[in-house]
């Protein structure tokens, strides 16, 4: 028996790390201002113009020739965010009379997901990603189509490298602590009634080939010769569901039989899960699906992940490379990682558990992979649980449900509430002791 665990950004965000989108754009505006703040202050006096660009936003301040009653720009508080900033702006230039100091974006993509107010996440800026190239399909001009694509991917690729040194910035030097949910579910026995009813004899069969493989029946044939009811057993599957059955529930059965080889399939860029949560005692393999930063040999992969989406067959038949160049099941062929993964959920039944990813579409032909493969016999969410609101449950559910085509399969494999858990409860306290990465 197998189990694959999807560590998503929310793993990271449950455990303090600013990798989430809104603290990606905050801390970017906070860095950006104070450059441009500090280089103003000192420059005032003597300059005439001062210019501040980093290749996608440029600030322009022009010295007025009359003396200003009030305060000059940036002599007092500094702006925390983009909105912060622009209301500043204003502000200023209303005491100037004039437009002296001026914002521009030289990253049209960059401009547009700062001023998305409502942008919460990664799958958010991947999907913004992803409207995009389907807004270029519009223009019947394939020359003039080109050269926005190409303008498109070449902003794409800075926010990009933007993304990774802000996750370089925020994982650096930082002290992570242990959560005790977090840890019992990493080294949980495979639960009997987590498994779709469609694939509970499967799953004792397989539970069995490992007792055959080992050649361990002492138990069971003892089990079966002082249990008169194997004597009214139709066939062997019946025998060995009858024997699980009894001893499901037993903890020294479960250790022995029901701990899984564990797949960590990590979908972010760090590696918070495999410092915190792997050892050498335990059985299990690690793959970072999405890249590693700092990394030649496993570049990190951003970009959008849906070919069932019906506008993808579109974008396939403009012929135009570009188009594809961003799509993550191209940048996959980079390295062995999804070929492991197939190789993985092909050696076996297998049991997935969702932990802070958001099974959005911008992953869909992965999970589609994973969810509806024959072998997957189980999808259990861990879901986030928040101090004040309703838990992200029920959103998990649905979208997870847009990654199956079987609704009647996704019914039964995807665990019921009752029987999932929050990632981190919050009455929780983490295990002492800090760990650094």
């Amino acid at each position: 028996m197998n189990r694959i665990i999807i560590v998503g950004n929310g793993f990271d965000k449950a455990h303090n790390l600013r990798t989430g989108y809104k603290e990606f754009i905050d801390d970017y505006w906070r860095d950006f201002t104070n450059k441009t703040t500090d280089k103003a202050v000192k420059q005032y006096v003597i300059d005439k113009i001062i210019s501040y660009s980093d290749g996608c936003v440029s600030l322009e301040i022009i010295k007025p020739d009359q003396k200003i009653v009030g305060m000059p720009p940036f002599t007092r508080e500094k702006p925390k965010s983009y909105k912060e900033l622009i209301d500043y702006i204003e502000e200023c230039n209303k005491i100037l009379g004039t437009k002296k100091i001026v914002l521009s974006f030289e990253n049209k993509f960059f401009e547009h997901i700062s001023k998305q107010c409502s942008l919460t996440n990664w799958l958010d800026i991947e999907n913004e990603y992803y409207d995009e190239l389907k807004k270029l399909l519009l223009d019947v001009d394939p020359n003039r189509r080109h050269e926005k694509i190409k303008e498109l991917n070449k902003e794409w690729n800075a926010v990009k490298n933007l993304l990774e040194r802000h996750l370089i910035n925020v994982s650096k030097n930082k002290e992570l602590e242990k959560h005790r949910s977090i840890q019992d579910a990493f080294s949980s026995s495979v639960e009997f009634d987590d498994i779709a009813t469609c694939k509970q004899r499967e799953f004792v069969n397989s539970i069995f080939s490992e007792i055959e493989r080992f050649g361990n029946f002492i138990e069971f044939e003892a089990d079966k010769y002082n249990d008169p009811q194997y004597n009214v057993c139709n066939n062997v599957e019946e025998e060995r569901m009858h024997f699980f059955q009894k001893n499901k529930d037993n903890e020294c059965f479960k250790k022995s039989h029901c701990i899984p080889l564990t797949l960590l399939l990590n979908f972010n860029y760090t590696k918070t899960a495999e410092i915190l949560y792997t050892n050498e005692e335990m059985n299990y393999e690690i793959i970072n699906i999405h890249g590693e930063l700092n990394s030649g040999d496993n570049p990190i992969i951003f970009g959008y992940g849906d070919e069932l989406d019906d506008n993808y067959q579109k974008i396939e038949k403009t012929q135009d490379n570009d188009f594809l160049e961003n799509i993550k099941s191209i940048k996959y062929h980079q390295t062995r990682n999804y070929r492991n993964l197939l190789k993985f959920i092909d050696s076996g039944i297998y049991q997935v558990f969702v932990m802070g990813h958001s099974c959005g579409n911008s992953d869909r032909t992965l999970l589609n992979t994973l969810f509806e493969h024959d072998n997957c016999v189980s999808i259990k969410v861990y879901y986030r649980q928040p101090e004040d609101g309703p838990d992200d449950y029920s959103n998990l559910i649905k979208n997870i449900s847009r990654n199956f085509n079987d609704k009647p399969k996704m019914r039964d494999i995807v665990v019921n509430r009752e029987n999932c858990s929050p990632l981190v409860p919050n009455i929780e306290a983490t295990l002492s002791g800090n760990i650094s990465c």
